[in-house]
């Protein structure tokens, strides 16, 4: 099993390849978290590649990705983005959460991708050698710090939001587990006034199916339920 930092650095790797070969101009434009393990980077296709043998730890690392951790990627949704660090923040993280942000646009950290240097040929020289050679360090592919200043863009590991008003986040058990909308303080709560959901029923953390509270297992999936 590969450590949390390098399976990181492989799947960013995995989606750097796969978007200069399906789809260059990701390169330097949004694209949504659903493209990336819908089209880009599946599990079922790419788990050997990226080093995790289980769903649960490809859902782990992704959603790792779009909170920011290693800097590769750049979520356009500071709601979203808040959200998700709060969630690795739990004890036990719902791995699946960045799904709610399907149509979320998320970009390519640039300080991996030196625009200054690197024309659009030498991009696909870059997949060619990054497919056949061994691993490049990312380290390699970032441009220099002047670069950085001149294209204005934000180092990796820099909180571009915490100089900003910090936001208020409402706790676990005031959220509802399906619209993630705030819930009033009311004992009589039973279902969600925002979008009619028995707040009685949990959803399973693998493939969103309703489960009773008493139940340990997925009836659908078979996963065992995260309390």
């Amino acid at each position: 099993m590969n450590d949390a930092n390098e399976i990181l650095e492989r799947f960013h790797r995995a989606l750097i390849e796969e978007i200069q070969t399906q789809r260059p101009e990701y390169l330097t434009g949004p694209f949504t978290v659903a493209e990336i393990y819908q089209n880009l980077v599946p599990y079922g296709s790419h788990r050997d590649r990226i080093g995790v043998s289980m769903n649960g730890d490809y859902e782990d690392a992704l959603l790792r990705l779009l909170a920011g951790e290693g800097g590769y990627l750049v979520l356009e949704s500071e709601p979203a983005l808040r959200d998700l660090r709060a969630e690795l923040g739990t004890p036990n993280p719902n791995t699946g959460l960045y799904r709610e942000y399907a149509a979320v646009d998320v970009r390519l950290n640039q300080a991996y991708l030196d625009l200054v240097a690197v024309s659009v040929g030498d991009r696909q020289d870059l997949s060619r050698e990054m497919s056949a050679g061994e691993p490049i360090p990312m380290a390699h592919l970032a441009p220099s710090e002047a670069a950085l200043e001149a294209m204005a863009i934000v180092p990796p590991g820099v909180d571009v939001f915490q100089d900003r008003a910090p936001v208020a986040t409402a706790a676990a058990s005031s959220a509802c587990q399906w619209c993630r909308a705030e819930l009033p303080a009311r004992d009589n709560l039973n279902f969600c006034p925002f979008c009619g959901t028995d707040l009685k029923v949990v959803p399973c953390n693998d493939c969103g199916e309703e489960l009773e509270p008493e139940w340990c297992f997925c009836i659908v999936c078979g996963v065992e339920v995260v309390r």
